[in-house]
């Protein structure tokens, strides 16, 4: 990772404890930052999946890269989901909040499936990479399926 993703990525973390040492968050800032870190995520999956699916070509590379960012945000997402933006205009639906014990456990899952891709991608197997970026796509799916307002 270069060092301008990683500074920009310490500001970004930086900025975030710092409000949430000093204040709790206004619901509507935790919306806005879980749904930047979801679209950073989509952001980084999106080329991966077009590289799986050989809609462009596969780069080793730029995979690992991809999937070293996934593994540092997908810790960051959960931080998003305080209690007092439950009620703030969102696509999450109310039954996330009402089996958060489930919906902390997918994040979790989440956070694993993201490390075990990164990891996977230093080996240089492709079938085991396709594999497990699979896996994780699944986790992501299968949470939007249960607790995210389908569009």
């Amino acid at each position: 990772m270069n060092n301008r993703t990683l500074w920009t990525l310490f500001l970004v973390v930086l900025m975030s404890v710092t409000q949430y040492v000093y204040s709790e968050p206004k619901p509507d800032d935790a919306v806005h930052y879980r749904q930047g870190i979801l679209m950073a995520l989509g952001w980084n999956v999106g080329p991966m999946g077009a590289m799986v699916k050989g809609k462009v070509p596969y780069d080793a590379e730029r995979f690992r890269f991809l999937a070293k960012r996934l593994e540092l945000l997908a810790p960051m997402v959960r931080e998003g989901f305080i209690e007092s933006s439950r009620s703030a205009e969102s696509d999450t639906r109310p039954e996330a909040w009402e089996n958060l014990e489930d919906f902390n456990q997918r994040f979790s899952e989440l956070e694993k499936v993201s490390s075990d891709l990164a990891t996977i991608t230093m080996n240089g197997d492709r079938e085991a990479v396709v594999k497990q970026f699979i896996a994780t796509v699944n986790v992501c799916k299968d949470c939007h399926d249960n607790y995210r307002v389908k569009r």
